[in-house]
């Protein structure tokens, strides 16, 4: 789910990846700003309610 996340974000934004030496700690660089795509990917996947309220707050 993060390599996909994180592949979006080069493709459609024009990132580009910054590997680290585990793989859960590389990060997209779109402009000024870094997304770690692994670790958010995680957050929102360990509890439905995670996922739901995560993907609401982008509605507000």
């Amino acid at each position: 789910m993060g390599g996909y996340l994180g592949n979006v974000l080069v493709r459609r934004l024009g990132g580009q990846w910054i590997p680290r030496k585990r793989l859960e700690e590389s990060q997209v660089r779109v402009g000024n700003r870094v997304w770690p795509p692994f670790l958010r990917a995680r957050r929102y996947m360990q509890s439905r309610q995670a996922l739901l309220e995560g993907s609401l707050t982008q509605f507000y």
